[in-house]
């Protein structure tokens, strides 16, 4: 199978915001065992290799990952399920990070199962289902080894090192039908990784062409790339090109490389003649063991080039992190800002912007403000989690967000509290229910109460 030692084939990748309870856990594991990850999701092969390490620093938190990755183990199996259901009022403001579900839905379904026949082929079957939505989130088709993974079907992109935001692609809208060719096992001993991916968005009937419009789905293609210099500290780059679309065409490979690698002579232009859309990002991500181990992370990005230099971002934005896995012994906290300028998630040519299923693909940011509207912002974000004695959790989230006001649009501090309580029962499942209240950028208020199970 793919997650013994000695295997080279594919690995499974784990639930990308989709199981909150196991996904803090594993990024402990991960900061416990000295391995900075710049994206998601992460490979359940991956997570499996850095238990050795873990389980010296956190027993407890190793055990609960590891009986999670069996699941993984067999050769058909259910890796991942959700379900809840709950009542909600207010405004049909979308959620943060939950692929494009809003808070007025009142279930919310997720699931994941596989069947392995072999270390260099895995299906996997997966599925996101709110009101209104049934997404084949997670079903892939996976071929190759270990430092060369094809996926093929709705595999989830996260580019960056924040677990709140991306500003470039996280699971803010959702996923697209894509080809991924990306490796799990860092290459050399400067820790090489890549991926790299072409998608397909949603249909927009408002892409400009010549003197008119076109109707069609445009194209998204993505790169990423980064290397660990020494143990804990990874850095790493990332683009993205939105294209195509409609009677634009989808060009050739040679035009797409051209307007990745000299955008400020083939794209950036400002006219309806440019390629297409693009934005880039540069990451880094540091591992600190101290007797209270944590991790510090950055993004910086930029919304096409400035004054027609290829290495200099425009329209700029700024996110840095904090994560302490654990804060004496039962504290887990995160804290998170990031800080734009005007520009993102809009383009002359794509005018229904950087968006797939009427979702903004990056900062949950890009979805709370109006329409068309490039305006730049600042959020915050603090995370924290207790354990409790009976091992029962809790976890509470507040975000806060401030359009600049610059705008025509008359803009207020929106704020938005998220607690989860989660409770183990008969050691396979999760019970418990999650609050989602908040105010709005235009200061419409919202709320929603649920119950969740999860295996």
């Amino acid at each position: 199978m793919a997650l013994t030692a000695e295997a080279r084939g594919v690995s499974p990748w784990l639930p990308l915001s989709q199981a909150p309870e196991i996904e803090r856990m594993i990024e402990r594991v991960l900061i416990l065992a000295d391995k900075p990850v710049l994206t998601r999701p992460i490979a359940a092969a991956t997570v499996f290799d850095a238990l050795p390490a873990a389980c010296e620093r956190d027993a407890d938190v190793c055990a609960e990952v590891r009986h999670y990755l069996r699941g993984f183990m067999k050769e058909v199996g259910i890796a991942h399920l959700s379900l809840a259901a709950g009542v909600a009022s207010g405004e049909e403001t979308p959620l943060q990070n939950r692929h494009g579900m809003g808070a007025d839905s009142f279930y919310e379904m997720t699931g994941r199962v596989y069947w392995q026949p072999a270390d260099h082929l895995l299906v996997t079957g997966g599925f996101t289902a709110y009101d209104g939505e049934i997404l084949p989130t997670g079903s892939l088709l996976s071929v190759g080894f270990d430092f060369a993974q094809l996926d093929i079907g709705w595999r989830g992109h996260w580019l960056s090192p924040m677990t709140d935001s991306a500003m470039l692609l996280g699971t803010q809208a959702q996923a697209m039908p894509s080809i991924t060719l990306s490796n799990y096992r860092p290459l050399t001993r400067f820790g090489i990784h890549y991926e790299m991916f072409y998608a397909e968005m949603s249909e927009s009937d408002n892409i400009r062409f010549e003197g008119g419009f076109t109707t069609g789905k445009p194209k998204l293609a993505g790169l990423h790339l980064s290397i660990e210099p020494v143990p804990g500290w990874t850095i790493g780059a990332n683009r993205l090109m939105q294209y195509g679309g409609g009677e634009r065409g989808s060009d050739s490979p040679g035009d797409l490389f051209d307007a990745l690698f000299r955008p400020s002579l083939y794209d950036n232009t400002g006219t309806v003649t440019d390629f297409g859309n693009q934005l880039a990002s540069f990451t880094s991500r540091f591992l600190l063991r101290t007797p209270v181990p944590f991790a510090i992370y950055f993004e910086y990005a930029g919304e096409d080039t400035s004054t027609n230099n290829d290495l200099r971002l425009g329209n700029a934005a700024l996110s840095a992190g904090i994560h302490f896995p654990r804060l004496g012994r039962n504290l887990v906290l995160t804290l998170e800002a990031s800080e734009w300028q005007n520009g993102w998630y809009v383009h002359h040519i794509y005018r229904d912007g950087l968006r797939n299923e009427g979702n903004a693909i990056g900062h949950w940011g890009g979805d709370w403000r109006a329409l068309d509207d490039g305006v730049g912002a600042m959020s915050l974000m603090a995370r924290a989690g207790w354990q409790l004695r009976s091992g029962d959790s809790i976890e509470a989230t507040y975000r806060t967000l401030k359009n600049e006001d610059y705008s025509a649009t008359d803009y207020q501090r929106a704020h938005s509290v998220d607690v989860r309580y989660s409770r183990r029962w008969r050691r396979e499942f999760l019970v418990g229910g999650e609050l989602n209240v908040g105010r709005d950028v235009f200061g419409e208020n919202y709320s929603r109460v649920s119950a969740f199970f999860r295996f």
